[in-house]
């Protein structure tokens, strides 16, 4: 049973986390966000930092609980 949950992990982190997807999310994102004084590249540039960073953190943490239970 907890190969079929890595395995689902994985499938599940593979199709949110890819690059058409990535895309498409900071694009929404960057049209819903506005930071006044600064521009739309500054913005995309920022959410894109964010959207990396939240990427790096939830694959992080997925590993975690896989390592943690062995």
């Amino acid at each position: 049973m907890n190969k079929l949950i890595e395995v689902i992990k994985k499938i599940a982190t593979e199709m949110i986390f890819n690059e058409t997807t990535k895309e498409k999310m900071i694009k929404n994102l960057n049209a819903k966000v506005d930071i006044p004084l600064i521009s739309e590249k500054t913005e995309k540039e920022f959410i894109e930092s964010l959207y990396n960073a939240f990427e790096e953190a939830i694959t992080e943490t997925i590993k975690e609980k896989k390592n943690a239970k062995g």
